[in-house]
């Protein structure tokens, strides 16, 4: 889950792309479809944590903060020359989109009005994110044939593991909640398990593919945090800790972030 910091971060970085040259615009297409991608699992995340903290006002505005995110990179994206042709990708999303940001909407007013959300509404919510995350993923893929353009290994897999990073503190977050976690088990397709070893898997390529030196501090961090949740997040049920999770995995986003950053410019 990354913070409000990197959040703005990305989204500034997507909107500043779109004033360069017009042969700029498909690496801003990937771009921002990316920041898609962890914005809707985000603000999962963020709706999770709101509701098994008791509507804890912090966890609120960031997923208002996110859905408001979501909706202004989508904007941005639908008027990129190199969108044209993923328009029908894009539809698809924006279709699947609508609806999600639907019911996270009314399980989110319902939390403020009456403290619990609607578990059937919850259970719609989790479901219709997972498929807004494929058609994203399936745009991201259409985005490069479309192209031509395929960012380097290294961003590439920085991404996959910043992806694979939300996507476990959103199932984590939801078991780490009373009354939501069985909800989410069928939202997605991986376990916890299975994406802790996806995750340390793409963590090794990644030290191999990055540039040495002006990586090392950043591989460091990220090793590091990733080392002392890793345990937590497979031994799940001894003593979830969904606040540490959520908080070391904003950092590692964070550090991925800014390795794509010196790589990719």
């Amino acid at each position: 889950m990354t913070t409000l910091k990197a959040i703005k971060g990305l989204i500034l970085l997507t909107l500043s792309l779109a004033s360069a040259h017009v042969l700029a615009t498909p690496q801003q297409l990937l771009t921002n479809v990316h920041t898609l991608r962890l914005l809707s699992t985000e603000s999962l995340t963020n709706f999770y944590m709101y509701s098994g903290l008791d509507a804890d006002s912090k966890y609120g505005r960031k997923i208002l903060q996110n859905l408001d995110g979501f909706t202004t990179v989508l904007d941005n994206t639908r008027q990129l020359p190199a969108a044209d042709n993923i328009k029908d990708s894009i539809a698809e999303i924006n279709k699947e989109w609508a609806e999600f940001n639907r019911l996270i909407r009314i399980n989110y007013n319902d939390m403020e009005k009456q403290g619990f959300p609607n578990i059937r509404l919850v259970d719609e919510m989790g479901k219709t994110n997972a498929s807004l995350l494929k058609l994203l993923t399936q745009a991201y893929t259409d985005a490069q044939i479309s192209t031509g353009f395929k960012p380097a290994e290294v961003v590439e897999t920085a991404r996959l593991l910043a992806i694979t990073m939300e996507e476990i503190t959103a199932q984590y977050s939801a078991r780490g909640t009373s009354n939501l976690g069985q909800v989410f088990m069928g939202s997605y397709e991986r376990t916890l398990e299975q994406m802790a070893d996806a995750f340390r898997d793409n963590l090794i390529k990644l030290k191999q593919q990055a540039e040495p030196q002006k990586s090392a501090r950043l591989l460091r961090s990220i090793d590091s945090k990733w080392n002392f949740i890793e345990r937590s997040i497979k031994n799940y049920n001894d003593n979830t800790v969904p606040f540490l999770v959520t908080s070391y995995s904003e950092r590692i986003i964070e550090n991925l972030a800014e390795l794509i950053n010196l790589h990719e410019f």
